[in-house]
């Protein structure tokens, strides 16, 4: 993370569901509070090889899109016409490309590439809280306790992307997993939990990213560049610029008064030199110049943060990341909720929502189907959970962890297809539940990773990757 923007999003929590959580970065150069916690630990791989089926290891690279403050099924992937007003809400169904399979009217472009992806309308789980189910889906791991007062520890379970790193380690002077457009962290700074190396220790935290702020999922034909100017990889980058980024490193000083400061120094070093490396490599370098993409192909992700992010994301695992967290940030930052959209449902759907997200990631599926890169790339999309049936008096839906839904792609995932189905309100599963740990455990086999086997911890604890099962029938 070369950048110190910041950016505030506001979510609620199970204290104070106004309460504002903030979404931004902490600093520069990749370097985030979860690579300045504890030293890394020793994490000792199982000796056995799985002789897994076809599936197995299908996925070269995934790109995990991530709904930041929980997504409404009812007004995406699960509309219910025929429930009552309160209920079906404003929106209607529309027909996609594919026949007996329909989504919301807002999202038109998705609609036209639903022959590439299979929506699941029966993930469900337990916990309410953005933060705790965030970890959740993110690791394939449940989180010990649901609150929102937790913050993010060593001792957590590690992001896909961690595990990914620690067990298939690449050698292309490329960062084992990036995530971007900033660190997810509390109104009081404390980091989420899952979104970083956890117990396997900071050097398997992601390359975080901060994008420009402020540039809101509206269309604007002038807007080029998303990446910070500090990241916007040159061919005129000099010595004397590469100082003058690390020197950015020191602001990290003022966050960082709760730990020690010799690991803390340590580790920045550490991070710092890394980060100076990845800015050297013509590789990268190719890969973070937006500018040689056809300015069409832009256009059709869309002139906005959310379309460019998922541009870049492309070309990040073209240019061989493995994998790329892509977390949702709204706009303007005035109103910025994420999807939690306690008031005003329709409206933020409307205006700030939908749109974007129907022309990107339509865009991103198009585009790599076209490039063959959905072949053996895995795309997720996700959130921590749905919103609730009934719409309330403020015309809101609240959280509701009983049923939601996501939408995979790619690496032999079925086509055109739909897995599970939620009850006639869609307020429960009626077929086929599915846990964060199964999809957890679905996204690691098709990334080739064994969730039998066992990490350790820095105690030397044994940790299974992941107690899910995966959705066999996707595979």
């Amino acid at each position: 993370m070369l950048s110190l923007q910041s950016g505030n999003l506001r979510l609620c929590d199970r204290l104070n569901r106004r309460e504002a959580i903030r979404l931004g970065g902490l600093g520069a150069l990749g370097l985030t509070l979860p690579t300045l916690l504890a030293a890394q630990s020793n994490a000792a791989p199982s000796q056995s090889e799985p002789h897994p089926p076809t599936s197995f290891g299908r996925a070269k690279r995934c790109i995990l899109l991530y709904m930041w403050g929980g997504p409404p099924h009812h007004d995406t992937f699960d509309l219910k016409p025929n429930a009552p007003r309160e209920i079906r809400g404003e929106f209607a169904p529309i027909p996609t490309s594919v026949p007996g399979i329909e989504i919301s009217d807002h999202l038109p472009l998705l609609a036209e590439q639903a022959d590439k992806f299979t929506i699941l309308r029966s993930l469900n789980h337990r916990d309410g809280d953005h933060i705790s189910a965030s970890h959740d889906l993110l690791t394939g791991n449940t989180y010990p306790r649901i609150s929102p007062l937790i913050t993010a520890r060593r001792s957590d379970h590690p992001h896909f992307g961690a595990v990914l790193s620690r067990l298939q380690p690449r050698n292309n002077g490329l960062p084992g997993y990036v995530q971007l457009p900033c660190l997810l962290q509390s109104n009081s700074g404390k980091v989420i939990p899952g979104q970083y190396g956890g117990f396997l220790g900071s050097r398997y935290d992601p390359f975080i990213i901060n994008a420009v702020p402020n540039k809101f999922p509206i269309e604007d034909p002038t807007f080029e560049q998303f990446i910070p100017q500090e990241l916007r990889l040159q061919q005129g980058l000099t010595p004397m610029r590469l100082a003058g980024i690390g020197r950015m490193a020191s602001q990290l000083d003022q966050r960082m008064k709760q730990l020690d400061r010799s690991r803390a120094a340590a580790s920045l070093n550490s991070a710092q030199q890394k980060a100076l490396s990845l800015l050297s490599s013509p590789q990268s370098r190719r890969a973070f110049d937006l500018s040689t993409e056809d300015p069409r192909l832009r256009d059709r992700y869309g002139r906005h943060t959310f379309g460019q992010e998922l541009l870049f994301s492309r070309r990040l695992i073209e240019a061989g990341v493995p994998l790329v967290t892509v977390y949702w940030r709204n706009g303007p930052v005035r109103t910025d909720i994420g999807w939690d959209n306690h008031i005003n449902n329709f409206p933020n759907l409307k205006n700030w929502q939908l749109p974007p997200l129907d022309r990107a990631f339509s865009a991103l599926l198009a585009d790599m189907d076209t490039r063959g890169m959905l072949d053996d790339t895995l795309v997720v999309w996700m959130g921590e959970f749905g919103r609730s049936p009934k719409i309330d008096s403020n015309g809101g839906r609240n959280h509701w962890p009983q049923v939601f839904s996501a939408v995979m792609a790619g690496a032999g995932i079925p086509r055109g297809t739909i897995f599970g189905e939620s009850d006639r309100d869609g307020a429960y599963p009626k077929e086929y539940p599915v846990s964060p740990l199964d999809l957890g455990a679905t996204i690691l086999h098709l990334l080739g990773i064994d969730i039998t086997r066992h990490l350790y911890d820095q105690t030397e604890r044994p940790h299974q990757i992941c107690k899910g099962q995966p959705i066999e029938q996707l595979l």
